[in-house]
């Protein structure tokens, strides 16, 4: 228990100086803008994938269930 106090103090104060020298927002900023770009990157995938599905492309035969068992 006390090691938990001492590691929480300790991450307490370097999370205080982080964030007094503005080190967690240049975090934030560049968290925000890779999960725009991901986001962005994702779209556009999900519309590549919708025009290839469009007359004349390859499209997955289909598979009845099997019966089951009594």
């Amino acid at each position: 228990m006390i090691r938990t106090l001492i590691f929480g103090a300790i991450a307490g104060y370097v999370g205080k100086k982080l964030y007094d020298e503005g080190k967690l927002t240049e975090f934030k900023d560049d968290l925000v803008a890779r999960y725009n770009q991901a986001k962005t990157d994702l779209d556009q995938r999900r519309d590549d994938e919708g025009t290839a599905s469009g007359p004349g492309a390859p499209t997955a035969p289909a598979v009845s269930p099997a019966p089951l068992a009594s």
